[in-house]
């Protein structure tokens, strides 16, 4: 009888230390959480000294209150512990509005074209720029030039630069006969085979290896 009942005043002292521990455990983890608001408010609260960049306080990124060349960059483990996001306010962006200004003439300068300008007919172009020629649309294959005036002749890098592909777009009229006479000056041109694949409905071939600048040679020999 007396060790039914020291087993059961055993059992019961081993609820209430694990009731204690859960108790304390709770009690740690109040605490954390409140010290981790408190410092994430002291945070924000000493962050509003320095001048704080548009956008960026997410980020950490702000000015010291010394000079303004001076960033200071700051990586947070988390998104809790990062300070909060503030609104911009409105004074951050105060312009005014002057309409036909005098200094708007250099700002045109500035700004994209709508549309590509022609080309001036020039005897020489400082760039080595060669325009086309009129004989070439009477080719059975063609090459029009690209909106820029380009030919499009592109070379596509791969594979951490393992992998060169140049490829002839836009291409117009016979494909393959224009593949088969390009096949034969580079490899005239290079003393190797040089391998090709023809993607006669997209327009376009592949040319195995970086022949870009060959490939202007040719297209210009032919008018493009």
């Amino acid at each position: 009888m007396t060790a039914g009942v020291r087993h059961n005043v055993s059992f019961e002292t081993n609820n209430i230390v694990l009731i204690a521990l859960v108790a304390i455990l709770y009690s740690l983890f109040k605490m954390a959480t409140v010290l981790r608001s408190q410092c994430a408010f002291a945070r924000l609260f000493a962050g509003k000294t320095g001048q704080i960049l548009n956008n960026a306080t997410d980020l950490g990124t702000k000015l010291a209150p010394g000079p303004q060349s001076a960033i200071l960059c700051r990586e947070y483990s988390n998104y809790a512990h990062s300070p909060l996001v503030t609104r911009i306010k409105k004074e951050h962006y105060e312009y005014d509005i002057a309409k036909n200004p005098p200094e708007w003439t250099y700002v045109e300068r500035l700004l994209p074209f709508k549309t590509i300008p022609a080309v001036t007919p020039k005897e020489s172009y400082p760039s080595g720029w060669v325009p086309p020629k009129e004989e070439a649309k009477n080719l059975p294959f063609f090459i029009p030039r690209s909106k820029n005036h380009n030919i499009p002749i592109y070379l596509n890098i791969s594979y951490r630069g393992m992998r060169k592909i140049t490829i002839i777009k836009k291409i117009e009229g016979d494909i393959w006969m224009l593949n088969d006479q390009m096949k034969s000056y580079l490899k005239q041109k290079n003393n190797r085979y040089v391998e090709t694949r023809v993607q006669e409905v997209a327009r376009f071939i592949e040319v195995k290896g970086d022949f870009v600048n060959d490939l202007y040679e040719w297209a210009h020999s032919k008018g493009f």
